[in-house]
């Protein structure tokens, strides 16, 4: 009995370390690439300052994060239309 218990522990452990990772991972990445690709796609240059309006954009932890995406890529000369689109992807 003890041997079972003993080998189900360790095969929870190793479920948990592989599965950590994976709840970890940051979704910003992805969607941060959406909305850098659809600038891209629409014409844009994407340099630091959309790279930077799209992570803020992507930060689901900030009540303003849209917000900030719009304002930040507006600002840099984004149509309002291809911003909205591209921080909604965010």
């Amino acid at each position: 009995m003890k041997m079972k218990k003993r080998v189900l522990g360790v095969v929870a452990a190793t479920f948990a370390a592989a599965a950590l990772p994976i709840l970890a991972a940051s979704p910003a990445s992805a969607d941060q690439g959406a909305c850098q690709l659809y600038l891209f796609d629409a014409g844009y240059n994407v340099g630091p300052k959309v790279e930077a309006s799209c992570k803020f954009g992507a930060d689901y932890s900030h009540p303003g994060a849209w917000m900030g995406c719009y304002l930040g890529l507006t600002g840099i000369g984004v149509s309002s239309e291809d911003a909205s689109e591209a921080c909604s992807r965010a």
